[in-house]
């Protein structure tokens, strides 16, 4: 199923761009930084969303929303939260947790 990101965002984000393709994978530790062009992983733990990882048209991440507090609910009150990713290069840069606008 092709479209915009808003079909396959869970949380509502404004700042999905296309996606293309879902991927769902269940228990792992951390979701790749590199994945299929315009996509969207969805990670999963003991059955419930924990993290969406966007993909933009060169297979970088591009943001990421995470469906739980991290264990720290000081740095992240509002759940979910996102996360944009900028790179520097072949380095990726996760930034600070903000509400999903």
């Amino acid at each position: 199923m092709k479209g915009n990101g808003i079909l396959f965002n869970t949380a509502g984000s404004s700042s999905i761009q296309q996606v293309d393709t879902q991927l769902s994978v269940f228990d792992v530790h951390s979701l790749p930084m590199d994945g299929t062009e315009n996509s969207v992983t969805k990670s999963y733990r003991d059955g419930k969303l924990e993290q969406e990882r966007y993909y933009d048209e060169n297979g970088k991440a591009y943001l990421d929303i995470d469906y739980s507090d991290h264990g720290n609910p000081k740095v992240h009150p509002v759940v979910p939260h996102q996360h944009h990713i900028t790179w520097n290069g072949r380095k990726p840069r996760r930034g600070r947790g903000e509400g999903v606008k």
